[in-house]
This record gives C-alpha cells, sequence and structure tokens, in this order.
C-alpha cells in the first residue's frame, strides 16, 4: 500500500486493516499486527498506528487485550460493511455521478464497462 497526501495517514491504514477484515482474511479473535510491526511496516511513527488502533476500537472493529495486542471483534465485518456502503451512497457514488453529468458520459458507457469488469 502507498500512503497519499489524500487523505490522513491513520485513515488509510485503518482502511487497510478494514479491506483484510471485509476480504475475510483477518476474521473474528484475529490477532492483528503489533503497533511495532505495523508503524515498520508503514514507515510511521508509532502514534499513528496507535491512534488507527484506538479508532477502530472505538467502532468495535478491535479489541484490546493489555499486555497482548489487539484482536478483530466477532462483528466487524459487519460493522465495517455497513458504515462503508452508507458512505459510498452518501458520498462517493453522488459525486461519481456528478462527474458523469458535468463530464456528459453516457450510462451506458458506464454499463458496458461494468459489464466488461465483470466478466475479468
Amino acid at each position: 500500500m502507498n500512503l497519499s497526501d489524500s487523505k490522513p495517514v491513520f485513515i488509510q491504514i485503518k482502511q487497510w486493516i478494514e479491506d483484510h477484515i471485509l476480504k475475510d482474511e483477518w476474521t473474528a479473535d484475529y490477532q492483528i499486527p503489533s503497533i511495532r510491526e505495523m508503524s515498520g511496516k508503514f514507515r510511521v511513527n508509532s502514534n499513528t498506528i496507535v491512534r488507527t488502533y484506538e479508532k477502530l476500537e472505538a467502532e468495535g472493529s478491535v479489541y484490546s487485550i493489555r499486555g497482548v495486542g489487539y484482536f478483530v471483534t466477532k462483528d466487524a465485518r459487519n460493522k465495517i460493511m455497513e458504515y462503508r456502503r452508507r458512505d459510498f451512497f452518501q458520498e462517493e457514488l453522488p459525486a461519481f455521478l456528478h462527474q458523469i453529468d458535468v463530464l456528459d458520459i453516457d450510462y451506458n458507457d458506464i454499463i458496458k464497462l461494468l459489464k466488461d469488469e465483470n466478466e475479468h
């Protein structure tokens, strides 16, 4: 994953972790990488990872066991899916549709592209 300037780093790392959960790579009670591992992987200050994990914990996606680490909660996937879909329909899709309108893109071209992509 390449970190960009478009979003805060801790949000990008949070989404990377959530992607692992959404793809069922990290399931309930899976111990996610340590703060030290993650700060090394992403070459960021450990405080950034602490902030990421605290945000995930506050949202109910992970829980911590003091001195052991952070683990995926049983309903993490459903919680993440619910708010990501809500954000998609409230923020990303309207922006996408606006661009289609502004650029005068034919909806049939979009449908064809989606069908072609789905076949691969």
